[in-house]
């Protein structure tokens, strides 16, 4: 994956994020048209850089804490 193909799927995430409508990792994984471990990995990576994203398993969305 090279750095714009991350830094465009970062950008989309944090969007998808900010409006709680990422869906399941799953489905979260289509949107940004990438693997499920992607996700995981680009979300790991924002945790890192001191972004507060939680996961609900209720409305099965990540948000902003």
């Amino acid at each position: 994956m090279n750095y714009e193909t991350t830094l465009s799927r970062e950008k989309h995430l944090k969007e998808l994020i900010k409006q709680e409508s990422t869906g399941t990792p799953i489905q979260l994984a289509a949107k940004l048209n990438t693997s499920i471990s992607t996700v995981f990995r680009l979300i790991r990576a924002l945790k890192q850089m001191g972004e507060p994203i939680v996961y609900s398993k209720i409305r099965q969305t990540y948000y902003y804490k």
